[in-house]
């Protein structure tokens, strides 16, 4: 069901969304947002970026809801009571001193663990998108760049909701009552407390466009898919938790007693891995870049003196290094791949930038 179900969503689900979806990338999701809130530092119009926060995601979808929905969507009703029978039969017990005692079955929610829940978590959040796409469409609610084409008003990532638009109180108003409305029949309420509006600094009346939406305002930059969301490109303190979180998988890699060997194949595939997608997303700071090379440096050589330099290290083996890449090198590989992807198209990052900047010119 999960291999049929990979097979139509690319043509069931708008690319406003890119999480559970071959051939869509969290990287250029997030190179979309980064690019519409750098728009915040031009002056020119009140512009806002809305984070929305949901309560309890996957546990309060309304399964009726999501039953409706997919009839609505074209599928089978034979294929959607095989899917209701999926997501309602399981049963559940509870351990008391080591002991399993009844069971009971749930009657709301999706199970995180079962391979299904994300294409169905995604039928539903597809709803959302249909709502907005309604409003902008009637002009109730403006987004930041109603001239360029796709019209972008809103990015989804799994349960990550990011809304960009032109701050009205009719269009706050607006964004209100869809969520109001898309909680009420999907089960997925608005987390007010987490959920935050942020807006550029020539808009007016922030407060009370605030408190019109129902969420406290908020500071740029803010975490985005795991990347500082900022208005002018990254600063060095901006890619604090880059490092720090390079720092804290050294600290618990060792105490594993881990040889020279293990350890260079720990800094190949992790951190690299990591930084890979940072590269992919925002410019990162070449004071962040050596701050991460040498946290690796020294897990290799265990904080001791270090035989041969990191340069060396990078080397290829033939000339007397480890084969290990420098993190400029990642970046470089990381920019090559963004622009093959841009080059490619087909992708909504791409489409909105060859309209946004190239327009009739060849990249």
């Amino acid at each position: 069901m999960c291999r049929r179900m990979e097979v139509i969503m690319q043509g069931l689900v708008s690319r406003n969304q890119a999480a559970f979806i071959k051939g869509r990338s969290i990287a250029e999701h997030s190179l979309l947002a980064h690019e519409m809130v750098r728009e915040f530092s031009k002056p020119g119009g009140m512009k806002a970026c809305v984070k929305l926060d949901l309560r309890k995601a996957y546990v309060t979808v309304n399964r009726d809801f999501l039953r409706h929905l997919m009839l609505a969507m074209g599928f089978d009703e034979r294929w959607v009571e095989r899917v209701r029978e999926c997501i309602c039969s399981p049963t559940f017990s509870v351990l008391i001193q080591g002991t399993p005692h009844g069971y009971f079955r749930s009657n709301r929610g999706l199970r995180q663990d079962d391979p299904l829940s994300p294409y169905l978590f995604t039928l539903v959040m597809e709803y959302f998108t249909c709502l907005m796409d309604m409003t902008v469409h009637s002009k109730r609610i403006v987004p930041l760049f109603r001239l360029v084409s796709p019209v972008v008003s809103h990015l989804i990532y799994a349960d990550d909701l990011l809304v960009l638009l032109q701050p009205t109180m009719r269009g706050m108003r607006t964004l209100s009552d869809i969520m109001e409305e898309f909680g009420r029949l999907s089960g997925l309420q608005l987390n007010g407390e987490k959920s935050r509006v942020y807006f550029s600094s020539r808009c007016t009346q922030q407060g009370e466009r605030a408190f019109v939406l129902g969420v406290d305002r908020g500071e740029l930059p803010v975490k985005y898919l795991g990347v500082p969301l900022t208005v002018n490109y990254a600063r060095e303190q901006d890619c604090h938790s880059l490092v720090d979180f390079a720092q804290r998988r050294v600290e618990g890699w060792q105490a594993a007693g881990l040889s020279f060997g293990g350890r260079i194949e720990l800094v190949r595939s992790v951190i690299a891995g990591i930084t890979m997608f940072w590269f992919q997303s925002i410019q990162i700071p070449t004071a962040t870049i050596r701050k991460v090379e040498a946290i690796c440096a020294d897990f290799i050589w265990r904080g001791g003196m270090h035989a041969i330099s990191w340069d060396q290290l990078c080397r290829p083996q033939e000339e007397g290094g480890v084969g290990l890449r420098t993190l400029h090198a990642v970046r470089k590989a990381a920019c090559v791949k963004m622009a093959w992807r841009f080059i490619k198209g087909g992708s909504l990052w791409a489409d909105w930038m060859t309209n946004r900047y190239l327009r009739r010119n060849n990249f």
